[in-house]
């Protein structure tokens, strides 16, 4: 086993000392790990030392310790051949999930068809263009699994082979990075390509890291401090946090702990990574190694193909990435609920079990927006038809009944859908360009209409849909006559998919009397995006601003005071 130190600590602290005033914290407005020098060691192993997947439960992944495998995936298909040419001739047409290289800072790039998702092929031809932005956090499509491969201290046999949740690529054109952040499962990411810098910070110095406020329930999370600039003097308790400062290179691969710290920053023209997220184990102090023996391999790694991934993506259609475990989430609570009934001398009829799945989510569960039909999800579980739930029905759900369950089930996650577009833009501000739009033309084009609706970080897809809804189909409407209702009608889709977290609404835009508030706020965020992206056609802005002030929405509105990196981000809301 080699041992990872952190050195050159003396070089760091001079300079620190240098570049702060005495009245400044150590490392103040610098990036994070600038308030004292990495210190927590983090294991290292070669292929030919690692841990047998007995031994990495109970030494890292029972310890919640994190741990480096260098080379471990270096003999593998996807090491070896997934570049640019590759990926386009073999995955082209399959689909992955786009964001912006800096995490929660900007809408989600536009994709070939749709924001937020791409074609390989789309992505390949565009990903290296000066200013690109776009970077692949995506599920991993199920055509390539057959390259990638899954190291023996995972996979060679044992309870956690037979537990990897999802299957998760990240891939960009080098200069990404994300926010301080913790993961709902384990994970071992295994990088195929460039160079990553990872800091690493331990879940007890949770609450030293101030960490952004979120529902229990919720199991990952992030940071409220800027990693690339920690103001010290808002942020004093990151001054104790310890850390550690890993740099992988290509076929290394890191275990991360469920719920341990991270901030990571991507470099290389090419930078790929495949994590393998697994579950969590939450109350396990030993697993199942039972079919471990003298004769398994531990050398040698499988394809990830031989393993039963519990949510499979197949490269279109609906996304699975960041659900529920189907083990732990699912069948565990079903079977435990049923046995419970038997004991009570109950039946778990469709009304019963409803408030069970409400009742392992959010307070307001039964109010939330479902992936699918609950009654529909019920029936794939009641296999006899005979309208209850029975302990042996629960017993023998296999993972696809499980995955097609969970399809109905699921609480609705944007970002994993084709109409992502119409939560993550806000209602707010579609309404507020299509008012401006109504009183300031006599006839709207709809090239001029996708101008400005693409300005605000929407796809032509989307708004030529939204403007053929106004329109009756045409590629013209008059103005004349334009009534809230039809606007409200126009952007139905952006009410039924309206989410709170990503407008400035403070409930759902349902009822026509709050037109004026929309106007009140979507044309004054309307107005102020406008003035920093379309700075060449004054005119339009000028008019924006005339709107909104003649009409005594407000009383004054000063865009010059908003932040300078204002192009896709939305004015107002709190981050994501």
């Amino acid at each position: 086993m080699v041992i990872c130190y952190i050195g050159k600590c003396l070089l760091m602290l001079v300079l620190i000392s240098s570049v702060n005033s005495d009245s400044d914290p150590v490392g103040h407005m610098m990036p994070f790990g600038h308030h004292r020098p990495a210190s927590v060691v983090i294991d290292e192993f070669l292929p030919e030392d690692a841990p047998t997947p007995e031994q990495f439960f109970n030494n890292y992944v029972n310890r919640d310790k994190a741990v480096i495998f260098r080379a471990a995936v270096a003999g593998s298909k996807a090491f070896k051949l997934w570049n640019d040419e590759y990926m386009r001739e073999h995955f082209g047409a399959e689909e992955v999930r786009l964001e912006g290289k800096y995490e929660k800072r900007h809408l989600p790039p536009v994709g070939e068809k749709y924001l937020g998702r791409d074609t390989i092929r789309h992505f390949v031809d565009t990903y290296h263009a000066e200013g690109n932005k776009v970077y692949v956090v995506s599920d991993l499509p199920e055509s390539m699994y057959a390259d990638m491969e899954v190291i023996p201290s995972l996979g060679a046999c044992g309870e956690m082979a037979d537990n990897i949740v999802e299957v998760n690529i990240w891939w960009s054109g080098g200069g990404s990075a994300s926010v301080i952040h913790k993961d709902a499962y384990h994970q071992m990411n295994c990088l195929l390509n460039g160079t990553k810098y990872w800091t690493l910070i331990e879940k007890k110095y949770e609450k030293q890291i101030y960490k952004h406020p979120e529902p229990e329930y919720e199991q990952g999370g992030f940071s409220d401090i800027n990693a690339k600039q920690v103001n010290l003097k808002r942020f004093p308790n990151i001054k104790n946090v310890e850390w550690s400062n890993i740099t992988l290179h290509p076929g290394d691969c890191i275990f991360l702990p469920k719920e341990y710290y991270h901030q990571v920053n991507s470099s290389g023209t090419h930078n790929m990574a495949v994590s393998l997220l697994f579950s969590r184990f939450d109350g396990r102090d030993s697993l199942d190694f039972a079919d471990c023996s003298e004769s398994t391999d531990y050398r040698n790694s499988k394809s990830l193909s031989e393993f039963d991934v519990q949510l499979v993506w197949k490269g279109k259609g609906s996304m699975v990435m960041g659900r529920n475990d189907l083990e732990l989430g699912y069948k565990e609570p079903f079977v435990e609920a049923a046995k419970q009934a038997e004991l009570e001398g109950m039946k778990i009829d469709f009304e019963t079990w409803s408030r069970l799945i409400d009742e392992s989510g959010p307070e307001d569960a039964e109010n939330i927006m479902r992936s699918g039909d609950m009654k529909k999800g019920f029936q794939l579980l009641d296999k006899d038809g005979d309208g209850f739930m029975s302990l042996e029905e629960a017993e023998s759900l296999t993972r696809r009944e499980l995955l097609a369950i969970s399809d109905e089930i699921e609480p609705y996650e944007p970002s994993n859908e084709y109409y992502y577009e119409y939560s993550i833009m806000p209602f707010e501000q579609v309404w507020g360009l299509l008012r401006t739009a109504v009183k300031r033309l006599t006839v709207i084009p709809i090239d001029e209409w996708l101008k400005y609706y693409t300005k605000l970080g929407g796809s032509r897809n989307f708004g030529i849909l939204t403007f053929h809804r106004l329109s009756g189909g045409a590629d013209r409407v008059k103005t004349k006559g334009i009534t809230d209702a039809d606007m409200h009608s126009a952007l139905e889709n952006y009410v039924k998919y309206w989410m709170p977290q990503y407008s400035d609404l403070e409930e759902k835009p349902e009822d026509i009397k709050h037109a004026r508030e929309w106007d009140r706020i979507g044309m004054t965020i309307v107005a102020n995006k406008m003035k920093k992206t379309l700075e060449k056609e004054r005119g339009y802005v000028e008019e924006v601003v005339e709107v909104v002030e003649e009409e005594e929405y407000i009383e004054e509105m000063e865009p010059d005071d908003l932040p300078e990196d204002i192009e896709y981000e939305q004015i107002g809301r709190d981050e994501l």
